[in-house]
């Protein structure tokens, strides 16, 4: 084994420095006719940081950058959902309401606040940060996101309820619809509104708002009518029996990056895929600093739970370089990542390089998957072939590259 490891040694001094810079692609052949909507307009070029797609949003209510094309996916249904709040709030129904509640008209976006992780013009997302650092680092109600007061007022419940009928998450990071939910749930509330006439009150019918959302909810059926402390409690309920430690349970349902949704959404990935020491995967989820990191470990359990089969089962959580990555039924270490486009740039080159080195330095005799979803550069494909990778698209009609 210690001749593997020096022959890859080898490889890796020898190589030459082949980082490449991923080029700009196209919104509109992304994303189609959703490159316009009623709030927002999306720029043409979408560059990418090597792992995620990073598309720039002029909307209403601001500017920002998106990172990571599912997550756009999401921002586009929810910028329909806030749309439909604001057509909702200009109806003869809805102003009646805020009459007698005695309240003034809702301005949206009316700050203009924004998560500064997606202010436009950042080079990277979290994710090319999370594989950047992994090269130098070689009680519930604790855990509860609604308000005390809103809570007692009947307001969180409405604001989940509302929600839920415009398919988005009412624990968004996307603050002009955090802002929105609230504040129509609570006029909606004080006004003794339903949410079933507010949204017939909209012009064109009741399927105007729905029809306008994404027929994928982001809100489990089983969480819907659970307040964020409900869910922690869920939560904790999937992941003791795969002895992850309450600590650890605790710092994941308490980090703020994540909302509700997808602490319940990764608990409930690992119950199925049932793999041991899911602890692992867990605790470092848990050290997410970034709403988008967060979701990525998100589409990771999910992509795991749904493609275990195709990558030989998996059976256990193995930790390489500060990575939870997995063993499959064969004994071959398999590496899933949620990746739109993964390009040989820096940080993709020197993590790689460093899980390349240090498998080899543990003797392992199985050759080493790396299996995702996204697009894999031509010349990724030749450097993680010859670091002795077997690359696998998930999704598609081709075999093993």
């Amino acid at each position: 084994m210690k001749t593997r490891a020096l022959s890859l040694f080898f490889v890796l001094a020898a190589s030459p420095a082949l980082a490449e810079t991923p080029a700009p692609m196209s919104a509109a052949t992304l994303l189609g006719p959703d490159v316009k909507g009623p709030n927002w307009t999306v720029a043409e070029s979408v560059r990418s940081d090597g792992f995620v797609r990073l598309y720039t949003v002029e909307t209403p209510y601001g500017n920002f950058q998106v990172n990571g094309q599912r997550r756009m996916e999401q921002r586009l249904n929810e910028l329909r959902a806030l749309s439909a709040l604001e057509q909702m709030s200009t109806t003869k129904t809805f102003a009646q309401a805020l009459g007698n509640a005695g309240l003034a008209p809702i301005r949206f976006g009316r700050d203009l606040i924004l998560d500064p992780v997606e202010t436009t013009g950042n080079l990277f997302s979290g994710v090319a940060n999370m594989f950047d650092r992994a090269v130098d680092e070689v009680e519930q109600s604790s855990a509860s996101r609604d308000d005390l007061v809103d809570s007692v007022a009947g307001v969180s419940k409405a604001t989940r309820e509302l929600a839920f009928e415009l398919k988005v998450d009412p624990y968004t990071d996307f603050t002009p619809l955090r802002d929105g939910l609230a504040d129509v749930a609570r006029a909606m509330a004080a006004g003794d509104l339903s949410i079933t006439a507010a949204i017939s009150a909209i012009p064109g019918g009741a399927g105007v708002a729905v029809s306008a959302t994404s027929t994928a909810s982001t809100l489990a059926n089983p969480i819907r009518d659970k307040s964020s402390a409900e869910i922690a409690a869920l939560v904790e309920a999937k992941l003791k029996p795969l002895d992850v430690d309450e600590d650890v349970i605790d710092a994941f349902v308490q980090n703020k990056s994540f909302s509700p949704a997808d602490t319940y959404a990764i608990a409930e990935a690992l119950e199925g895929l049932k793999a041991r020491n899911s602890e692992a995967f867990i605790r470092r989820a848990a050290n997410a600093d970034s709403a988008d990191l967060a979701k990525f470990h998100r589409h990771r359990a999910e992509l795991m739970a749904r493609h275990s089969a195709q990558v030989g089962t998996l059976k256990e959580f193995y930790v390489v370089r500060e990575f939870a990555l997995n063993r499959n039924n064969d004994g071959a270490l398999v590496a899933v990542f949620p990746f739109d486009d993964l390009a040989w740039t820096e940080p993709a080159a020197k993590s790689l390089d460093l899980i390349s080195l240090e498998l080899a330095t543990r003797g392992e005799t199985k050759q080493p998957i790396l299996a995702t979803a996204g697009k894999v550069s031509a010349t990724a494909l030749a450097e993680l072939k010859k670091r002795g990778w077997r690359v696998l698209i998930l999704n598609d009609a081709r075999a093993a590259l």
